[in-house]
Formats: C-alpha cells, sequence, structure tokens
C-alpha cells in the first residue's frame, strides 16, 4: 500500500510538472510571437528613419547647390520682378512647412525605435528565462520518471525473488513474475508465471481452485514480506486445498505472523491447530450466532 502510494504520489507530482511545463511552453511560444512582432516594428521604425534621413540629406544637397549658384553679392531684384516675390516667399514658407513637418515625424520614430527596443530587450530577457525555467522542468520530469521507475523496478525485483522462494515452499514447484513490457513496465500487466510440481506452466485461469490458491497467497506473502502490512485477515483461503497443502499454509502463515497479526477463517483442522487463539462461531438455539472460546491442548 504504501508503495501505491508513492508510485501515486509521484505520478500526481509528474503530472503536475507537465501542465507546468506545458504552461511555460505556451507562455514561451507566446513570448517567441511577440518577440518577432516587436522585430518587425523595430525594422520598420529603422527603415523610416532611414528614409527620412536620406530624404531630408537630398534636400540638404538641394538647397546648398542652389545657394551655390547665387551670385555673390547678390543683385538687387530688377522692378519687374518684384511682382513674383509674393509667389516666391509663399514657396519659401511652404518648404519650410514641409521642412517643420519632417522633423516631428523623424523625432517619434527615434522615440518609438527606443521604446520597441527597450521592449524587445525586455522581451528576450523574459524569453531566456523562460527557456532555462522550461529546461529545468523538463529535467525535473525526468528526474521524477528515472524516480518512479527505479522504485517500482526495486520493489518488482524484491517481491519476484520472495515469490520465487514462497511458491516452492507451499507448491513444491517453481514460479516468478513477470512484466509484460519490463523496457516500459507502467504501460503493461504483470503476470505470474506458475509451474506446481508434475504440471506444466499453465495460465491462472486454467488452474484447479487450490493451485490458484496458493499462487494468490505466494504473491501476499511475497508482497508482506518486502512491506508488511500490521493487520491480515483471510476467509478461508485453505478451502480448495488438500491437507497437505493446508499444513503448509498453516505454516506459512504461523512464521508470516512473527511479523504482523493475522485472522483467519478456517473450517480445516491443521489451520486451526495451529493457531495461537481460536474462537468458535456456531449456530444454537432459535438461530442466534454464539461465539465460544476454545482453549487447544498446550502440546498442538
Amino acid at each position: 500500500a504504501e508503495l501505491r502510494n508513492q508510485l501515486a504520489e509521484l505520478d500526481k507530482t509528474l503530472g503536475e510538472e507537465r501542465a507546468k511545463r506545458d504552461a511555460v511552453d505556451r507562455q514561451l511560444r507566446e513570448l517567441q510571437k511577440r518577440h518577432q512582432q516587436h522585430i518587425w516594428q523595430r525594422d520598420q521604425a529603422h527603415e523610416t528613419i532611414q528614409a527620412r534621413r536620406e530624404q531630408l540629406i537630398v534636400e540638404q544637397e538641394q538647397l546648398a547647390a542652389q545657394s551655390a549658384e547665387l551670385p555673390d553679392p547678390i543683385p538687387e531684384v530688377p522692378e519687374g520682378i518684384t511682382r513674383d516675390l509674393g509667389q516666391l516667399q509663399h514657396e519659401i514658407r511652404s518648404m519650410q512647412k514641409r521642412l517643420q513637418a519632417m522633423e516631428p515625424v523623424n523625432m517619434l520614430a527615434l522615440e518609438e525605435y527606443d521604446r520597441t527596443q527597450a521592449r524587445l530587450d525586455e522581451l528576450t530577457e523574459k524569453l531566456e528565462t523562460l527557456q532555462e525555467e522550461r529546461t529545468e522542468l523538463l529535467l525535473r520530469i525526468e528526474n521524477f520518471t528515472t524516480l518512479r521507475q527505479r522504485a517500482f523496478m526495486e520493489a518488482y525485483e524484491a517481491v519476484d525473488i520472495n515469490f520465487q522462494k514462497i511458491f516452492a515452499t507451499l507448491s513444491d514447484g517453481d514460479g516468478r513474475l513477470q512484466l509484460e513490457d519490463p523496457n516500459d513496465p507502467f504501460n503493461g500487466g504483470l503476470n505470474l508465471i506458475a509451474h506446481p510440481k508434475g504440471k506444466p506452466v499453465q495460465r491462472l485461469a486454467s488452474m484447479s481452485g487450490g493451485e490458484k490458491s496458493l499462487t494468490a497467497l505466494s504473491f501476499i506473502f511475497a508482497l508482506q514480506r518486502y512491506r508488511p502490512s500490521p493487520f491480515y485477515a483471510f476467509d478461508e483461503v485453505d478451502m480448495f486445498l488438500d491437507g497437505a497443502n493446508v499444513e503448509r499454509l498453516a505454516k506459512m502463515i504461523k512464521q508470516q505472523a512473527q511479523q504482523a497479526q493475522f485472522i483467519v477463517v478456517s473450517l480445516r483442522r491443521p489451520m486451526i491447530e495451529s493457531a495461537q487463539r481460536t474462537i468458535g462461531v456456531t449456530q444454537a438455539r432459535g438461530a442466534f450466532t454464539q461465539v465460544l472460546g476454545i482453549k487447544l491442548p498446550q502440546s498442538v
């Protein structure tokens, strides 16, 4: 029972760790998506800034070329041209407005680029942290799986040895335990291979009632020797056994009783004579049940 509790606890812990791993994987994928989005936004902002810079350089070069073409000193404007002065001033003001309109956009792009880069750095750091946590979770899951299988195999091998010894004692035959899938024992069952003396190896379903009883009892005693329980209750487990096998079973229970308490319901004389204390139950007159204490001779 304690082994099953340990395995159940390991299964529960393993499930929790797997759930954590899945949550980290989902968060990791979301961060990777956002990480790629911020990279794209950063690249777009960078391209916008570069385009604005190139346009500004071209316009500055054009202004410098136009300034170089002006005579030095600048001659006075002829009177015939003064009428076009208003239009020229309007064009100059329009160009100045265009230049002024470009500067805030350029600065906003720089600010957006800085914010995007800062956010990208933050997400990159979180991504690295999550990747480390994911690696740690995978290692923990692997460790839990290894510990669970190691604990199971340790118990299996010990119980198998006990089963072989006890079955040989009770039946004069040989038996052993066999895993359906030794490489992955948790995805397969456990077979009891029993070979009673003088008979071929049989499946449990093909055995007689007595052979089934001896095989099942051998497995129970094998478990008890590995991890004893404080109390056992057997109800007519010797029903299908012959006299010789009842004596062997009684001797085995008496031996195992040094480690645990046994209460056995039995109608067989060898089992009753082997008990330390015996209580009789009979039907009295009037269909009432009567409990009687029986004191056996010390020589028995």
